[in-house]
């Protein structure tokens, strides 16, 4: 009996020894939309989570996607993009990433391996910057940052501490206001042109394109609960989706967005045309603020398709798909791409699934 009991609490002992030590991977894409959401498990593959609360802190062998009104990065990604009302990171980011957000922290802990982009209202630095950082902000704060490459700020309020170390130049407006000792930068003080001659500022901006990305929530919420077969039409349509039939979609939509106005512009040179015409272009409007939209839920879905196995929720497929693209359109140097692809594709898409039945007997 004590040799049993001995044999027992041995294997008590080496199981529990193993499950604690035993760390779970998921070896494809993951994602997750929640109200809450905290991701603990490894990953060799990218990430998307999207909630009310972000965090993770697992290790990502890939890119890492978060986006909420709280988020907090503590794990290791290849890439890095975040993006919420207040982030906080004090992970560590290999290769490139992009910062998005009203107050954001990079704290003491953290490691950006390579260049990093951040847009923001109020931004602090305490972490480790591996190379090159563009800020976008109304106010940056420096605390003990240790920054091995170049910093270019645009702010109107720059402060350092003098346990910051910046190995590069460091260039920033010449109207700011700025508290920095020139002993703390092994390059140069660069001035650039005065915040006063933009007409607003990337922060302004930010927070500009922030609720206008409420604002398509909101309008996509409605239209899924009061037209959810409009979407459906979407996923009916789109169902196989290749590079000639994305072609075919991006002609449509860039000959009715050329055709359009030149109809209505024929329209008001004719008295009995100016009522019509004035139809023309307020719909001729609304499908181009919708296209955004349509564009969002048809990238969602197609994600949703590839990498997901259970039922398509169609409010969270286009806060997914939305999401991703707002913050696409936030990356300086691709906005206008990205902007301009979603509305020419979405006028596409509104054609397809809606005008197009109007000429049918369906």
């Amino acid at each position: 009996m004590k040799k049993f009991i001995k044999l027992f609490l041995v294997l008590l002992v080496t199981f529990m020894s193993i499950s604690s030590v035993q760390a779970k991977t998921i070896d494809h894409f993951y994602g997750k939309i929640d109200n809450e959401v905290e991701l603990e498990d490894d990953v060799n593959g990218s990430v998307v989570l999207v909630s009310e609360n972000t965090e993770m802190k697992s290790k990502v062998e890939g890119v890492s996607f978060l986006l909420g009104n709280k988020v907090v990065f503590d794990g290791n990604s290849e890439y890095g993009v975040f993006v919420g009302n207040s982030v906080e990171v004090s992970g560590k980011v290999f290769k490139d990433a992009f910062i998005g957000g009203n107050i954001i922290t990079i704290e003491k802990d953290a490691e950006l391996q390579r260049d990093t982009i951040i847009a923001g209202a109020n931004v602090e630095i305490s972490g480790n910057i591996s190379r090159n950082i563009s800020i976008y902000a109304s106010s940056v704060s420096f605390k003990g940052a240790k920054i091995e490459g170049n910093v270019k700020v645009q702010a109107g309020m720059i402060e350092a501490d003098d346990k910051t170390e910046i190995n590069g130049n460091l260039s920033y407006p010449e109207d700011a206001n700025i508290d920095v000792s020139k002993d703390i930068i092994k390059g140069e003080l660069i001035k650039t042109d005065a915040l006063a001659n933009n007409e607003d500022s990337f922060a302004t901006m930010m927070m500009s394109k922030f609720w206008s990305f409420m604002s398509l929530m909101l309008v996509f919420a409605v239209l899924s609960l009061i037209a959810s077969k409009m979407f459906l039409r979407v996923q009916e349509e789109y169902d196989k989706f290749d590079f000639n039939k994305g072609l075919e979609t991006f002609t449509k939509g860039l000959v009715f967005l050329i055709l359009i106005p030149i109809i209505i512009f024929i329209l008001f040179l004719m008295s009995i045309g100016i009522p019509l015409a004035l139809i023309l272009l307020a719909l001729y409007f609304i499908i181009m603020y919708l296209s955004f939209i349509f564009t969002g839920y048809l990238l969602g879905y197609k994600i949703w398709q590839r990498f997901f196995n259970n039922d398509i929720n169609l409010l969270v497929v286009g806060i997914f798909g939305i999401a991703i693209l707002f913050v696409l359109s936030l990356i300086p140097g691709i906005s206008f791409i990205v902007s301009t692809l979603s509305m020419i594709i979405g006028i596409g898409i509104i054609y397809d699934t809606l005008l197009k039945k109007f000429g049918s007997d369906e």
